[in-house]
């Protein structure tokens, strides 16, 4: 069994705490783009603001209204699809 690597945790839609945050890929007060243990994710909302991030450790807290939290897996390239 693999390890949990990663944990993120919403508090009555208001406050985010995530683990395994590899890095933050961008943000504004709508979006919130980070990698979380190599897997893209994007959080939208109102008013989002990071609070804390830590590198080193991996965590991030971020405040605001929150909307949706995506997890993007990784996708098969058109090409692979069409010539199996």
């Amino acid at each position: 069994m693999d390890a949990v690597t990663d944990k993120l945790e919403l508090l009555g839609r208001n406050r985010l705490a995530i683990s395994g945050v590899d890095g933050v890929d961008g943000f504004t007060e709508q979006t919130l783009n980070l990698t979380v243990s190599g897997v893209k994710v994007k959080i939208t909302g109102d008013k989002i603001k990071i609070s804390s991030y830590n590198k080193a450790s991996g965590t991030l807290t971020a405040d605001g209204i929150f909307n949706e939290i995506k997890y993007n897996a990784k996708k098969t390239p058109l090409f692979k699809k069409i010539f199996k």
